[in-house]
């Protein structure tokens, strides 16, 4: 019979030590950031698949380790189906990762309740971390004043990765699910599959839940098979 693997939960894999940073300045900014100290507001931007869910997730998961209030919110998901009202009462917060920021775009209550809940997080000081597509100036915002609020913030690109980035990403996510990934393998995928580092992860995790019922490598042929049965 074979071996039904623990279903992980996601967040247990969001984590800034298995974020594979491209630069090294990044990386000290976020763990000064994680610290909740010295910047008080941070402000990271790229495409939908440069891993910003998966910084802030880590962010929130790091300052609740530490016994700090952190919440995290997809704007994607929310604006649909809750009311700005949402924003609220979060400034009592240590940390507040608000992602998705595009979402609000042409939503006037919504633009409004994140610049009145910016300005309360600068009375509290609780620590602010957002997410966009778009850098400050760019941004589809309406608002002038909350787009004045966003630029005011320290701003950071999480630039696009090449092939050998991400199979140094690939190999740092399997070694953080305890996966022995070859390296022919990781070539492999990136060869024949997707590039898309969001499709690569939804690979992996695959690949390792294959794995665990199967009882098997990692190999060429095995991915292979396993891809194609997917």
């Amino acid at each position: 019979m074979a071996q039904i693997p623990l279903r992980l939960n996601l967040q247990q894999l969001y984590k800034l030590s298995n974020y594979y940073f491209s630069r090294p300045e990044l990386a000290e900014v976020m763990t000064i950031f994680s610290q909740l100290k010295k910047i008080n507001f941070l402000y990271l931007w790229g495409n939908q698949s440069s891993g910003k869910t998966h910084l802030l997730l880590a962010m929130a998961e790091n300052a609740q380790k530490d016994n700090k209030r952190a919440l995290y919110l997809p704007l994607a998901e929310l604006v649909g189906s809750v009311s700005p009202e949402v924003l609220e009462s979060v400034e009592d917060l240590d940390l507040l990762c608000i992602d998705d920021l595009d979402a609000l775009a042409d939503l006037t209550e919504w633009e409004e309740a994140l610049f009145h809940c910016f300005n309360r997080l600068q009375h509290t000081g609780c620590k602010l971390l957002v997410a966009s597509q778009h850098n400050p100036v760019m941004t589809s915002i309406k608002l002038a004043d909350l787009r004045s609020r966003l630029a005011a913030g320290l701003v950071y690109q999480l630039e696009t990765l090449n092939d050998d980035d991400k199979h140094q990403m690939l190999m740092l996510q399997a070694q953080s699910r305890g996966l022995k990934l070859p390296e022919e393998v990781a070539q492999y995928l990136l060869r024949h599959h997707s590039r898309d580092t969001t499709e690569l992860m939804v690979l992996l995790k695959t690949l390792d839940s294959a794995s665990m019922v199967e009882k098997r490598r990692l190999t060429i042929p095995f991915v292979r098979q396993t891809l194609a049965n997917g």
